[in-house]
């Protein structure tokens, strides 16, 4: 029990009995400030937009008690150039527009409150040029035809495609966006999908081919040869017996059926419609083939050029090439 002094006609009480009274009346006095929590930044998503020259970014902030002590004010890093929009605001979730220059890159989002700010670094969701690293290389039509055969080789340009990719995201790059630009002389090239070559492969290895004409020939001569033998002497047979049999056999021998090996590494060396490539040293090395333009009898100045895809010394080969991050969290609705 606290003694109460009583000093000129006034009541007088201790010293730690005020300091105790002042912190019991305190929430009654402000309680907004004090159970008010303070706000927190889990992670900022970044999104870009698919409309729009430069398409704008919609920017998701998520954490907690992010309204209080009052619905902040949006600043985003770097800021020059920068508009920000607010689409819509909760207690756990900030979502909004930034429309900036081409080339911008956003790094960080903070909320203005009246009793300070809190910042948080983007998500990475774009990849920089130099993120994802191209080469490549052309490779000579002898190669070519002992890889994947003679059609081939005499049917397309093959190029080798080496990419690393550096970004902390994986990426995608579908072959429709990969092209050549021939320049002024030249119109762009783009290169053909795994059916359509592996099409003109087999038509090579089983009509057109320089193998499939000469063993057609000789079944043909064998087949013609067993019809006509009864109107020719035993000579005659014995001569069709070693064309279809032996004669065969042996040149099969010498010319050795490559199909099997040139198919497989056609099928698990080419490029396919879409190839994805995994974040931070990712890569990726496969074949494309660019289809030969041959002359033609309309249009007789129409000449293949053979060194088009040919460089300076020391001038690497330039291809267009789209680069699509993958972004796996999508936007919370």
């Amino acid at each position: 029990m606290y003694k109460v002094q009583k000093v000129v006609g006034s009541w007088k009480l201790p010293r730690h009995t005020l300091w105790l009274a002042m912190l019991g009346f305190l929430p009654l006095i402000s309680p907004g400030q004090a159970f008010c929590q303070s706000a927190a930044i889990t992670v900022v998503n970044v999104y870009t937009q698919t409309a729009g020259n430069p398409p704008a970014l919609v920017v998701e902030v998520i954490g907690a008690n992010l309204l209080s002590p009052e619905p902040p004010r949006v600043l985003v890093f770097p800021s020059q150039g920068a508009t920000v929009t607010v689409l819509d605001t909760s207690a756990t979730a900030i979502r909004i527009e930034v429309t900036a220059p081409l080339g911008y890159t956003l790094s960080e989002v903070a909320l203005s409150y009246s009793n300070g700010m809190v910042t948080k670094a983007a998500t990475k969701t774009v990849c920089a040029k130099t993120d994802v690293q191209q080469l490549f290389f052309y490779i000579p039509e002898s190669q070519v035809e002992k890889k994947y055969g003679h059609g081939v080789a005499r049917s397309f340009d093959v190029i080798q495609v080496s990419v690393v990719n550096k970004c902390a995201l994986p990426v995608l790059i579908p072959l429709a966006g990969i092209y050549w630009n021939g320049g002024t002389t030249q119109p762009p090239s783009y290169p053909l999908s795994l059916d359509h070559v592996t099409s003109i492969y087999s038509n090579n290895r089983q009509f057109s081919g320089p193998r499939a004409v000469y063993f057609n020939v000789v079944q043909a001569m064998a087949t013609l040869g067993s019809a006509i033998e009864p109107f020719f002497g035993p000579g005659f047979t014995q001569g069709v017996a070693i064309l279809g049999g032996g004669f065969t056999q042996a040149s099969a021998t010498i010319w050795k059926d490559l199909s099997a090996e040139q198919l497989q590494n056609l099928t698990t060396q080419s490029y396919q419609a879409t190839e994805q490539i995994g974040p931070n040293g990712g890569s990726l090395q496969k074949f494309i083939f660019f289809p030969i333009e041959k002359k033609t009898k309309v249009d007789k100045t129409k000449t293949y050029n053979k060194n088009r895809f040919s460089t300076a010394a020391g001038t690497p080969l330039t291809l267009h090439m789209e680069i699509i991050p993958v972004i796996t969290q999508p936007p919370a609705s």
